[in-house]
């Protein structure tokens, strides 16, 4: 046994113990906690069950489409804004499109902001 006949060294070894352990579990509860604020909500794959188009919205800013059509991929930059819940796309540096989200368990609901059309997909 740790030592056996040490009563004080083992009271401390413990202590020790238990502080360590009490710090990794706050580190891993603030790191947690600060993700699900501060993180991306649309992060992920998206599929339209409308007509088959796949978005794979990355954290890095860039937005990949594949309209299902047999074409190559688009791929476009795009923000965020998690307090309005707007979510804007740029092509090419100009503003392509931008759009209020609605985000229920796992249906996006995109509405444009000009004309009202919305578009719905299901996070694959």
């Amino acid at each position: 046994m740790i030592l056996e006949n040490n009563e004080e060294k083992r009271s401390t070894l413990w202590r020790t113990v238990l502080s360590v352990s009490s710090v990794l579990i706050i580190i891993v509860a603030v790191f947690f906690i600060a993700k699900l604020f501060t993180g991306n909500p649309l992060e992920g794959t998206w599929v339209s069950e409308d007509n088959g188009a796949v978005m794979e919205i990355r954290d890095d800013g860039e937005l990949v489409v594949d309209e299902g059509t047999g074409s190559d991929n688009i791929m476009v930059q795009y923000t965020v804004d998690t307090r309005t819940k707007v979510f804007t796309v740029y092509s090419e540096g100009d503003l392509a499109g931008s759009y209020d989200y609605n985000l229920e368990r796992n249906t996006l609901t995109l509405t444009e902001r000009e004309y009202g059309d919305q578009m719905e997909f299901t996070r694959r």
